[in-house]
């Protein structure tokens, strides 16, 4: 009956929520973690062959469990490419390896724009958790869900960088001035 299917779904979100932290929603995370990497490989400058795709998970301090669960959900999945996935807080930035995607969760537009700065656009795609900052933070993408999942691409950035991606992937994403 529909008050056991409702209990069902309240249930589920219950545990979305305790899973991720209470300021995520579950099914915006889990759709931006399946779709990103896949956004990366698109990109037609990477690495060919069967390099893995190095991907970075940037935190708040405070929000270690949230980037431990990113990590362990990206490497639960399959692409058609390795793919290896560190952590690290958004204090720590500096210095750290190159990535090919760097991810960043909810923080400040001060920790935003360090992403930003911390890493070369032109090798780096940079994508964050809060599409509404994404103009703000100079990062490259995010992805936003209407009724359908929403890729979002900063117009600034997509000018500014080398990457080439299928006109498709353009043709699909909304281009935030």
């Amino acid at each position: 009956d529909s008050g056991e299917l409702l209990k069902k779904l309240l249930l589920a979100m219950l545990l979305g929520a305790i899973g991720w932290g209470a300021s995520y929603d579950p099914f915006l995370l889990n759709t931006q973690l399946s779709l990103l990497p896949k956004i990366a490989m698109l990109e037609k400058n990477l690495s060919p062959g069967k390099a893995p795709l190095k991907i970075l998970i940037a935190y708040d301090r405070g929000d270690e469990q949230t980037a431990a669960s990113c990590t362990r959900r990206l490497m639960n999945q399959s692409y058609s490419r390795p793919i290896s996935v560190s952590k690290l807080s958004f204090d720590k930035l500096e210095g750290s390896g190159p990535y090919h995607l760097v991810y960043a969760l909810k923080g400040s537009l001060q920790q935003l724009k360090k992403v930003h700065k911390t890493f070369d656009a032109s090798v780096t795609l940079t994508a964050l958790y809060d599409g509404d900052k994404l103009r703000e933070s100079g990062l490259f993408l995010s992805v936003q869900m209407e009724r359908t999942p929403v890729i979002l691409i900063h117009a600034k950035a997509l000018r500014e960088n080398r990457f080439a991606f299928p006109d498709s992937l353009l043709e699909m994403a909304r281009i935030v001035e």
